[in-house]
């Protein structure tokens, strides 16, 4: 299938959009549906059945309709592949514009406006366990942001869902249109591709969460610490406690409780370790002295950087760079 023939296959009408064109709306009566506090009728959607035996299951949002706020039993990620999108997650109102995504968790209110020609949402449906065990557990390398990602994302009072701004990142557009390509029409080794091109698309999403994540989408706590974060990985050669929290207006002390909170360690633990990761890569990547890559790393006290280094990889660094450079 060419990139045209998936365009004219996604634009093509669809029973119910012919109705909806005819406004016989879809009828959720038969759905099963809760009240909220505010009596709301909020639907519970159920299409995790869509996932047996596979990795994700791919819909596209039916057009010429809006869709009523309802939660489901799946991680459900959503890509606009033209137009845009009004939604309205956990209350708050958002236009989702072309090339942009959302990651909405389970159980997470949220509604889409009504959708015109053009205007065509992918809905990736995905089971929370995969996405957990399968790909987030199985990185082998975590920077700051990606960690508190993750741990946000199994922490059901710290996620409910994030808005990305990636419609200027044109590899991750392309590993979607390629995913979007293998699940319209599979290949032999489809669930093979599928899946490679899924972690692709998750690992691009987190190789950029520092600028793609729309703030106004994340709690005012998360945020802090997403800005907090972002400070401290362009920075950490240089920045301070009391300057990261004049970064990101707030106080010394409630940024020390949020990073201890998230991560269990403090501001200054955190900064070792961002500090051993770069010399880990200087390790692997330079010929440089071991005593020149402690000072690189602003530790004039070589026995401390030993020491520190010997506590996070059980390893000295000579023995690190042995064993892991090729």
């Amino acid at each position: 299938m060419r990139k045209d023939e998936l365009d004219k296959l996604l634009r093509k009408y669809t029973i119910s959009e012919i109705n909806h064109k005819k406004n016989i709306k879809t009828d959720y009566s038969h759905m099963p549906f809760m009240y909220d506090q505010h009596q709301n009728k909020i639907y519970n959607f159920q299409f995790s059945h869509l996932l047996s035996n596979q990795t994700i299951a791919i819909l596209r949002n039916e057009r010429f309709a809006d869709v009523p706020t309802h939660v489901h039993d799946f991680i459900e990620m959503n890509y606009m592949y033209s137009g845009q999108c009004v939604q309205i997650i956990n209350g708050k109102k958002s236009l989702l514009k072309k090339g942009q995504m959302t990651l909405i968790d389970t159980k997470t209110p949220h509604s889409l406006g009504y959708t015109d020609e053009n205007d065509i949402m992918i809905n990736m449906i995905i089971g929370k366990e995969y996405l957990n065990h399968q790909i987030f557990s199985k990185l082998s390398h975590q920077n700051l942001m990606t960690s508190f990602f993750i741990n946000a994302f199994n922490d059901q009072s710290q996620f409910n869902y994030m808005i990305f701004n990636t419609e200027n990142n044109e590899r991750l557009q392309t590993f979607i249109i390629e995913l979007l390509l293998e699940y319209y029409q599979p290949t032999i080794h489809s669930y093979e591709m599928l899946n490679s091109l899924f972690v692709l698309i998750i690992l691009e999403m987190m190789n950029n969460l520092d600028t793609s994540i729309n703030y106004e989408s994340v709690s005012e706590s998360n945020s802090i610490i997403f800005a907090a974060l972002e400070y401290m990985e362009h920075h950490y050669l240089t920045c301070t406690l009391e300057s990261t929290a004049k970064h990101v207006n707030v106080n010394a002390s409630y940024l020390t409780t949020l990073l201890k909170k998230y991560f269990q360690k403090s501001y200054k633990e955190l900064i070792i370790q961002l500090k051993m990761d770069y010399a880990c890569s200087l390790l692997l990547n330079t010929n440089e002295t071991i005593d020149a890559i402690a000072r690189q790393c602003n530790y004039q006290n070589l026995s401390f950087f030993y020491k520190k280094f010997r506590a996070i990889y059980h390893c000295s660094p000579k023995e690190y760079r042995n064993k892991h450079k090729f």
